[in-house]
């Protein structure tokens, strides 16, 4: 067989045709014009930058990210985002090695709708101040070290944290380059289904996290990734099963209204873990359920004034109760107790949330716990409204009876000459916000070793964590900071605070408590 025959036949290649490839490219260039908006309407989200690392998100658009500080989510951040814009910029030129603390919780709202939870707007603001001040006491010479300098940032997930999945995503990027050197997260508002998801998220890229306000069991984990300054529900209820248990040794009679809403992981927690702590206190209920509610509608403030006028009848009258639900529906609870014609002396006991009720104005656009609401509460001498916060003032003397050894008027006074006053303070946010800071910062330090000059990661950072508490705790404004194995404060004391209708009382201290005793 010849060469010839074996050769395999290459047709020969037809002449361009330019005049015909001319007119099918600007075709094809015309239908992409037209094919791309409608490709990214059906499988990206619609963005729009609001400022660097901020975009509009969601049916609200939503401007949601992460920024320096640059960048205002909602007027009321306006003076504490410049103050850290400020303190970030001056880190950048100081020429020092810095890394960076994100804090979180959902910073904007959508007008018109329900509230997500009660975290409203002043109560944010107060937690960022906290976590800005712990920010200048890190970097100027707090007695923490100064190596490496930390920027803090302001992350936003958007009401009720419903764009958490991207600003996750955005965090993880951060976190893993050299541009942001992120290492850490705090703050994380509420006890939500989002906010679940998120820790769960955050955990699974390894980046350690401390949260301020949270206070839902299930956050926790055994070789945490996820820690928190706060006291979780089942050292809250066991505080509160043992207070009503005193009073019922003195013929009270107690029972539980309980809000069974599922996907609120701060309810769900919160009666769940009352049930055990009444059970562990042998505490008698007067009904084999409580109370029940389902929050989220308007409907429920219609639900919540039957369940008043049923414990206030006075043959069957109740003497105290304990509220398992959010501030905001405790509020629509006190409404209903002191309805007009209505004498209802009772003790009510609740969670952290508690703090809501002055907060978040209801669905119908009213005032949160005003006009009338007020007056007639004054006028109730017999209602009490107690919770256990997780901080307040009045209890850093009790904690810390050594002048010297309490961290809170130093703080105070530096409160005073950032943001004018001290009066905030007694809702115990800003302490919280920046007690998370500063473990953060603690850890940070921590991990760049003795002389400040070793390379500090996310790794490095939940290492140093785990160790607070081992050598001593941490001298917080809420309390000494150590971790349990879950991650969780361990032996960390309350507040039992109590809601005043007056302005110049509205958070009174009413004694220090802790769940397993003090140390």
């Amino acid at each position: 067989m010849s060469d010839a025959s074996t050769r395999r036949f290459v047709p020969a290649r037809p002449p361009v045709r330019w005049r015909l490839w001319t007119v099918v490219a600007a075709l094809c260039a015309a239908a992409l014009v037209v094919a791309l908006p409608l490709a990214g309407e059906r499988w990206w989200p619609s963005e729009h930058r609001c400022a660097t690392g901020v975009v509009q998100r969601g049916a609200g658009d939503e401007c949601v990210g992460v920024t320096d500080g640059s960048y205002v989510y909602a007027k009321e951040f306006a003076e504490v985002s410049a103050k850290i814009r400020d303190e970030n910029q001056r880190v950048a030129k100081s020429g020092e090695d810095w890394v960076a603390i994100a804090y979180t919780e959902p910073m904007t709202r959508r007008s018109g709708s329900f509230p997500h939870n009660d975290r409203s707007p002043q109560v944010i603001r107060q937690a960022i101040e906290g976590a800005y001040l712990a920010q200048v006491e890190l970097n100027r010479g707090g007695g923490h070290g100064r190596t490496p300098q930390v920027k803090l940032l302001l992350a936003n997930s958007g009401q009720g944290g419903e764009q958490w999945r991207p600003l996750v995503e955005q965090l993880i990027d951060m976190a893993g380059d050299s541009e942001h050197r992120l290492v850490a997260v705090a703050g994380f508002g509420q006890s939500v289904a989002t906010t679940r998801e998120t820790v769960d998220a955050l955990r699974a890229a390894e980046i350690p996290m401390v949260g301020s306000t949270v206070a839902a069991d299930g956050l926790s984990s055994q070789d945490p990734t996820f820690f928190r300054v706060s006291s979780p529900n089942a050292d809250q209820t066991a505080v509160a099963a043992t207070y009503l248990k005193g009073r019922q040794a003195k013929g009270a009679r107690i029972d539980v209204v309980k809000d069974i809403k599922r996907d609120d992981t701060y309810n769900q927690s919160l009666g769940a873990d009352f049930e055990r702590a009444a059970r562990a206190a042998r505490l008698r209920l007067e009904t084999p359920d409580g109370h029940r509610f389902v929050s989220g509608s308007a409907s429920a403030a219609n639900t919540l004034a039957d369940i008043a006028a049923t414990v206030c009848r006075p043959e069957r009258r109740l003497d105290a109760v304990y509220f398992a639900g959010r501030g905001r529906e405790l509020k629509l609870f006190v409404e209903a107790l002191t309805a007009p014609g209505r004498d209802c002396p009772l003790t009510v006991l609740s969670g952290s949330s508690a703090l809501g009720v002055f907060y978040d104005p209801p669905v119908t656009g009213s005032e949160a716990v005003g006009g009338d609401v007020l007056a007639r509460w004054r006028a109730s001498a017999g209602l009490r409204v107690l919770y256990t916060a997780y901080a307040h003032p009045d209890g850093a003397r009790r904690i810390y009876p050594a002048k010297a050894a309490n961290p809170y008027p130093a703080f105070a006074d530096a409160y005073d000459l950032a943001f004018g006053g001290d009066r905030e303070l007694r809702s115990g946010q800003a302490m919280m916000g920046h007690d998370s800071v500063l473990t953060l910062g603690t850890a940070i330090r921590r991990a760049a070793g003795p002389r400040g000059g070793d390379a500090v990661d996310a790794a490095g950072v939940r290492n140093m964590l785990l160790q607070i508490g081992q050598s001593g705790p941490l001298p917080g404004l809420s309390g000494p900071i150590a971790f349990d194995a879950k991650g969780n404060p361990h032996r960390k004391p309350m507040a039992l605070v109590e809601l005043r209708p007056e302005p110049e009382r509205r958070y009174s201290y009413r004694g220090t408590v802790w769940a397993h005793g003090p140390r």
